[in-house]
């Protein structure tokens, strides 16, 4: 494909301008799921997982999400201010800090869940389930690949 640039032709492989779809699409549902959720993806996340596992460990919640620990630690404080998180020390364990859902929380993912079983619904548009169910599959194999890249990276450093 040719695409141009302050006059000039270039070159993309097809395989970058779908990586560059694909980052537009991400960084588009994202701003759409905010818009009509009402919370960051990043908020959901955390009050899903809990809602769906109970109270974890901060440090489990870091590695279930992924989430870098601080920057985790800054967004369940802004969740825990909301009222919907509260915070605890383990009880057999010191050093590990507890997050669980309050009443509050439950509330706001309960009446969320229908919100973003519409938004999900609606994303897809008309395509078919064969295209979803395909869709995913390339998602999937891309993934695969994206991963065995990192861990071949982090071995060679």
């Amino acid at each position: 494909m040719i695409l141009r640039e302050k006059g000039k032709a270039m070159h993309e492989p097809i395989q970058t301008l779908a990586i560059q779809q694909l980052g537009r699409t991400h960084r588009a549902y994202l701003s759409a799921f905010e818009a009509h959720i009402g919370l960051s993806m990043q908020r959901w996340r955390v009050l899903l997982l809990l809602h769906q596992l109970g109270e974890l460990s901060q440090k489990e919640l870091a590695l279930r999400l992924p989430m870098d620990p601080g920057a985790l630690t800054r967004l369940i404080k802004a969740i825990e201010q909301q009222g919907w998180i509260a915070r605890r020390n383990d009880a057999t364990d010191n050093r590990l800090t507890n997050v669980a859902l309050t009443d509050a929380g439950c509330a706001v993912v309960n009446e969320m869940l229908p919100k973003r079983g519409a938004f999900i619904e609606n994303a897809f548009g008309d395509l078919s389930q064969e295209q979803v169910v395909a869709l995913t599959s390339m998602l999937k194999t891309l993934e695969h690949h994206l991963n065995a890249d990192l861990a071949a990276a982090l071995q060679r450093s």
